[in-house]
């Protein structure tokens, strides 16, 4: 028999796990590189979920779902 206490022991932070186990640095996106600023959107220049790169128009959450109401059905 093992004299294994019940206790858990916290994994050391070696080997593959170690890159997954830390918090990216501050001021930089999950992959390691700079955060991109989000874009302003075109209607009310609050800011949108997308990157400034993001091509096309983009919106804030707000607008996109009047947006959203606006082009529906009304059928």
């Amino acid at each position: 028999m093992s004299e294994h206490d019940g206790t858990e022991h916290p994994a050391p932070l070696k080997g593959r796990g170690e890159l997954r186990d830390q918090p990216p640095p501050a001021g930089t996106s999950p992959t390691g590189l700079p955060a991109e600023r989000p874009a302003e959107c075109v209607l009310c220049q609050k800011p949108t979920e997308y990157p400034e790169s993001h091509k096309g128009i983009t919106l804030c959450p707000v607008c996109e779902w009047q947006e959203a109401q606006r082009t529906a059905c009304s059928g």
